[in-house]
């Protein structure tokens, strides 16, 4: 019962945003961009909270997400579900975060979509063209000088088993192109297990949902020091991923 009121609260809830969305939205879109920017975390956390409250996910952050991540940075994330933006979203608040997600998301998800459309997320689509691809990585690369922080999944699809896949390249190297920020790696698992709606109907409070800062990692700006980078948070989130499967 108190996931069904859980589903219901959530329903409800995008629905109005996505209402109140495409009404500011309609009226003047630079100003529903403001409010987004001002809100969106309180949003991400409300998701957050009803999930805990009434399906009784546990949601464990790692404090140092909150005080110890610069600004800007580009995130580095393994991915395992779209809950995953949710709570960097929550945990990031002072973060102006921009992420790198499939233009799929774009239409048909309330609120959601909304979301990336207005506040500019780079939408990719992972079998069109690759150029148009690179220019909206290249914009969001730019946006760091304003102060927004890029957010990729390099794995570049969502990990079904919790298994960390190869990170990939070249979108981080896109991005950074434009600017050279650190990169921030994070480590996340649990959102596998609550990947689909079948998955959520079944109850949420066996699940333990982590996320956890693994390293803060600096580069010239060249291909290898960028390379080298990468590697390092690859490697950085392994092994937390290790250790937390090791203890369970």
């Amino acid at each position: 019962m108190r996931t069904v009121i859980m589903l219901l609260a959530v329903t409800a809830l995008l629905l109005w945003w996505d209402l109140r969305l495409k009404a500011l939205q309609a009226v003047c879109r630079p100003a529903a961009r403001r409010h987004l920017d001002r809100v969106v975390s309180k949003m991400a956390h409300s998701l957050l909270m009803l999930a805990r409250h009434y399906g009784g996910l546990t949601v464990d952050l790692d404090q140092r997400l909150v005080t110890d991540v610069p600004s800007p940075t580009l995130i580095c994330a393994n991915h395992q579900s779209v809950a995953d933006i949710v709570v960097l979203m929550d945990a990031l608040r002072a973060h102006r975060l921009r992420f790198v997600a499939k233009k799929e998301l774009a239409r048909g998800f309330p609120a959601v979509s909304e979301v990336l459309r207005i506040q500019r997320h780079a939408l990719i689509n992972r079998r069109g063209d690759y150029r148009k691809g690179a220019k909206e990585l290249r914009r969001i690369g730019r946006e760091t000088r304003q102060g927004a922080s890029p957010v990729v999944f390099p794995e570049g699809t969502r990990s079904r088993t919790g298994e960390v896949h190869e990170f990939r390249a070249g979108g981080i190297r896109t991005i950074l192109g434009e600017a050279t920020v650190p990169i921030t790696a994070v480590a996340v698992d649990g959102g596998y297990r609550f990947a689909s709606f079948a998955d959520i109907t079944t109850g949420l409070s066996s699940i333990r949902y982590r996320a956890r800062l693994v390293g803060v990692f600096h580069h010239d700006g060249t291909k290898q020091g960028i390379l080298r980078a990468i590697e390092q948070a690859e490697s950085a989130v392994r092994a937390q991923i290790d250790r937390w499967r090791a203890t369970a």
